[in-house]
């Protein structure tokens, strides 16, 4: 494949090399034995020590700005709707940033957090936030989904789908032109804002009722995301070429039996909310410009791969770029400066977003 709708893949990996072997049994999660109670325990101790390594991570190096402004956004989707119930934080560009060309509004970029679907704040992807301000003038949301054990699946989809209805609904608040709505997370974000997508193309297949007009997303830029759930962690764990290097094992049980709850079998897990990797090809052919930046010691390196090959495959413009030599949210590495590849990174995406509405071949 070349050309515009080609995979570029920054490194030496093969996509053929990525297929993770056939495996004969389910895994058994022992985190799924572990009382509610005791997982929430689990999950906010790891909370308390995010939110403690993301503040000093965010106050050395260069510092990463504060939020312009925090807003709450409502519930509407599934189960525990309610007024106000998400928090959504907000960076607007600075009158120096690059202004806006033609109508004189601003790309809106709604980015949604890491975490593994059970920790992670807004404000963790500050300094990405504060990249896209400076680098594309662009008005950033970064929304406060609610987190597992407490709020499993599917409802982080939800919020993030209410979210992103929400935001494009204050457009003229925030100077937006909604036909510049960019998505953008990072791991369980990642997966967020592709399940947000599919969710805003087919709502009546989850019952969900979502008002006129549907938002429209301009792209989607990925960052080493979580996208085929049906795929067991050790299989993943063995397909990647340093599993020492990936998330180790009582961490992903942790995750895996928070978020998903009533555990269910990997078959039984192809619900694209869930798995958005696995949405049909005629969903694929309906997808924006996607770019994709992934971590080669990552276990998740070879959904990525593969996805970006479907998306290729089906004549839609598609970006990867592999970090090489990088684990798994190689670019929060708390509580420390972030490595100076991250600065790279982040421009080069930047640079992919502003050619998906210039029309330059990425």
């Amino acid at each position: 494949m070349t050309g515009k709708n080609a995979v570029h893949v920054s490194s030496s990996i093969a996509m053929d090399e990525m297929e993770p072997a056939p495996v004969e049994a389910d895994y058994v999660n022992p985190a799924e034995r572990t009382p509610r109670w005791l997982l929430t325990a689990h999950a906010y101790a790891l909370r308390l020590g995010a939110t403690l390594g993301f503040h000093l991570g965010n106050s050395s190096g260069q510092h990463a700005p504060s939020p312009t402004e925090t807003i709450w956004l409502d519930s509407t989707l599934g189960e525990y709707q309610g007024k106000e119930k998400i928090s959504v934080n907000v960076w607007k560009p600075s009158r120096d940033d690059p202004a806006p060309a033609g109508s004189g509004k601003r790309t809106a970029v709604i980015n949604l957090h890491g975490g593994g679907f059970i920790l992670g704040k807004g404000t963790d992807d500050a300094r990405w936030a504060d990249s896209l301000t400076t680098g594309l003038g662009a008005v950033v949301f970064s929304v406060n989904y609610r987190l597992a054990p407490g709020y499993p699946f599917p409802k982080a989809v939800e919020d993030c789908v209410d979210s992103i209805i929400q935001i494009c609904n204050l457009a003229d608040k925030y100077n937006i032109d909604t036909s510049r709505i960019i998505l953008s997370g990072f791991s369980a974000g990642g997966t967020l804002a592709t399940s947000s997508w599919i969710v805003l193309q087919d709502p009546a297949r989850w019952n969900y009722e979502i008002p006129s007009p549907i938002p429209h997303i301009a792209g989607l830029a990925l960052y080493y995301p979580l996208l085929d759930w049906t795929v067991d962690r050790p299989q993943k764990r063995k397909a990647s070429k340093a599993p020492d290097m990936t998330l180790p094992s009582g961490l992903t049980d942790l995750i895996d039996a928070s978020y998903l709850h009533p555990p269910r079998p990997r078959r039984e897990r192809d619900d694209i909310r869930l798995s958005p990797g696995l949405m049909p090809d005629e969903m694929i052919r309906l997808l924006p410009p996607v770019h994709l930046c992934l971590c080669e010691h990552d276990m998740l390196l070879a959904e990525g791969l593969i996805f970006a090959e479907r998306i290729g495959d089906q004549g839609k413009p598609v970006t990867v770029r592999v970090v090489e030599g990088a684990k798994h949210a190689w670019d929060k590495p708390l509580p420390l400066s972030p490595k100076d590849t991250v600065a790279v990174e982040y421009k080069e995406t930047i640079e992919i977003l502003k050619s998906w509405f210039d029309g330059t071949p990425s």
